[in-house]
């Protein structure tokens, strides 16, 4: 059954004569509603901010390194390797931004990195 013939067949319920049909109808639409809203893994690049610097890299790429050896990876592409002041690597993910807010970046638990790639839209390596 398509995706096309099941919202019409919940369609048809929600406008039913039947009140019990039209209140499953209704509560099937909101659940599909709800569900089609909620963040769901990407398979977009990720941007990456270091200063006034925006680089591009696949997400695949990133998802194949445990967490340590991506940030080693990330400081490597921007070059500080060697830095000497302490860096941090932070993640605005998807679906924790409403409409009109500026952009909310988290610190990453780097022993989840593998889980959280996925639902990554930017990350940034701060001081």
């Amino acid at each position: 059954m398509s995706n096309t013939h099941v919202a019409e067949v919940i369609a048809g319920l929600a406008g039913s004569d039947n009140h019990v049909a039209a209140g499953l109808g209704i509560t099937l639409q909101a659940l599909a509603s709800a569900a089609s809203s909620m963040s769901s893994p990407s398979t977009s690049p990720i941007l990456i901010e270091f200063g006034h610097r925006t680089m591009v890299l696949g997400r695949n790429r990133l998802a194949s390194m445990t967490g340590r050896n991506a940030f080693a990876y990330l400081k490597s592409k921007f070059g500080l390797s060697n830095a000497t002041t302490p860096l941090y690597l932070q993640a605005m993910i998807a679906g924790h931004r409403k409409a009109g807010e500026a952009e909310v970046f988290f610190e990453i638990d780097m022993e989840a990195w593998e889980e959280i790639v996925p639902y990554i839209e930017k990350l940034r390596i701060i001081t």
